[in-house]
């Protein structure tokens, strides 16, 4: 059975299925939720925002038009209100602790391993490593390294209002300054 696209989805709920917006939000919890909980750090604020998105949505669901860019809409939706829960809260914004088993947000998963105890603590090794490298990035590349992870970069620009270019540029320059970080790590 062919998965629906999200304009599809859309267009169902637009014509009275109400099955279409909740797919929607099932197809979006996991990677909205994890990128807003990656941002804010805060279980309920995380909770609070990925609900104003999508009731945001719902309240304007009669005037979107099918464009194919629904995940690009939704992110930047949560960029925005994520500044706005800072701006609220005079803080930074901080993509550098880890999640409450010490994984860091950047570690990279080996699909289908299980890892026996000595990788495991290599895994965690480098997780920490990938941790402190990101941790010596300026804001603008974390931020781009950690939406890379759920989007393209096209998507990531529009996500964060700037163009691609620097979006890449971004990218680019923080891949390659932890690359710096974790050699002279390895060389000491």
């Amino acid at each position: 059975m062919k998965m629906k696209t999200d304009d599809e989805l859309i267009a169902a709920f637009q014509n009275g299925n109400p099955e279409g917006f909740n797919e929607l939000v099932y197809r979006y919890k996991n990677t909205l939720y994890q990128y807003i909980w990656a941002m804010v750090h805060d279980e309920g604020a995380a909770g609070d925002i990925f609900q104003e998105v999508f009731l945001g949505f719902y309240r304007r669901i009669s005037d979107y038009r099918p464009e194919g860019k629904l995940k690009s809409y939704l992110f930047t939706s949560a960029h925005n209100r994520i500044l706005n829960f800072f701006r609220d809260q005079k803080q930074e914004v901080s993509l550098d602790d880890t999640d409450e088993e010490g994984k860091a947000y950047l570690q990279e998963e080996i699909a289908g391993t299980d890892p026996q105890p000595l990788e495991h603590l290599e895994q965690a090794e480098l997780a920490e490593k990938l941790k402190q490298a990101a941790l010596k990035l300026p804001q603008a590349q974390r931020e781009v390294i950690y939406l890379k992870q759920y989007m393209t970069f096209r998507e990531a620009a529009e996500t964060l209002n700037r163009p691609l270019g620097s979006v890449l540029a971004d990218h680019h320059r923080g891949i390659q300054k932890m690359k710096q970080f974790l050699q002279k790590e390895a060389a000491l």
